[in-house]
C-alpha cells in the first residue's frame, strides 16, 4: 500500500488550545454555570452551525448570549475572549510535518472544523506554516464539520486517489472513525511519540 495523501487536523494536532480565559471571560460569569448545567459542553454543541459557516459573527454571538443566559461582554470583548482559545503552534508537530513533506512526495491537506473568526484570527498570526499544506479543508467555507461522512467525501475528491491511499490524522475519535468507515487509513493524534510510531508502519519517511 502506498500513501499518495496526508489529511492533517488543526486544533490539538498543530495547534495547541487553551480555553481557560474564554472559561473565566464567558462561562463561568453566567447565570446557567451551575454544577447540574454543563454550559460549556451545550456551548460548543450549539456551536456548530458556526463552524460551518451558516451564521454571522453577529448571529453567533446573539446565539451565546442566549445560550448562557446572558453576557457581560460586548461582541468585540467575546470575540477577543474566544479567538484566546487559539494558544500556540506545536513546534514539534511542525517539524515533523517538514520532514514528512521533505522526504516523501504526497499531497499534504490541512482539514479543520474551524470557524471564520479563528481563522482569521490564525492568519494574523506570524506562523510560517501554510505554505506547507497543498489544499485547505476548512468547515466553514464548504459549510460541513467532520465526522460528517460529506466531509470525508470531498477530502477524498480533493486528494485525487484512492481511500486506501490516504492517510489521516486528527485527535477526535468520531472524526478518526467517520473516515475509516470511508475506507481512509486514520490515526487518532495522541502525541508525538505514538505519531511517528504509527506513521512509520505506513511507510511514511522522516529522514
Amino acid at each position: 500500500m502506498t500513501i499518495k495523501c496526508v489529511i492533517i487536523d488543526l486544533g490539538d494536532v498543530l495547534i495547541d488550545l487553551d480555553f481557560s480565559r474564554f472559561f473565566n471571560d464567558v462561562i463561568t460569569p453566567s447565570p446557567l454555570n451551575k454544577p447540574q448545567t454543563p454550559i460549556m459542553l451545550e456551548f460548543f454543541r450549539q456551536s456548530d452551525i458556526y463552524h460551518q459557516g451558516k451564521i454571522t459573527d453577529e448571529e453567533f454571538y446573539k446565539q451565546s448570549c442566549e445560550i448562557l443566559g446572558d453576557c457581560s461582554l460586548n461582541q468585540d470583548q467575546f470575540f477577543d475572549s474566544f479567538n484566546s482559545i487559539i494558544d500556540k503552534l506545536n513546534l514539534e508537530m511542525v517539524d515533523l510535518i517538514k520532514k514528512i513533506k521533505t522526504f516523501n512526495s504526497f499531497k499534504l491537506i490541512c482539514m479543520s472544523n474551524i470557524n471564520s473568526s479563528h481563522w482569521n484570527f490564525l492568519k494574523k498570526q506570524k506562523w510560517d506554516i501554510w505554505e506547507l499544506f497543498d489544499e485547505f479543508i476548512l468547515s466553514h467555507e464548504i459549510h460541513l464539520t467532520k465526522p460528517d461522512p460529506k466531509v470525508f467525501k470531498l477530502a477524498i475528491k480533493i486528494a485525487g486517489c484512492k481511500p486506501k491511499e490516504i492517510l489521516f490524522i486528527d485527535d477526535g475519535l468520531n472524526n478518526v472513525r467517520s473516515a475509516k468507515e470511508m475506507g481512509i487509513n486514520s490515526i487518532r493524534y495522541m502525541g508525538l511519540d505514538k505519531l511517528v510510531e504509527e506513521l512509520l508502519n505506513y511507510g511514511i519517511k522522516m529522514s
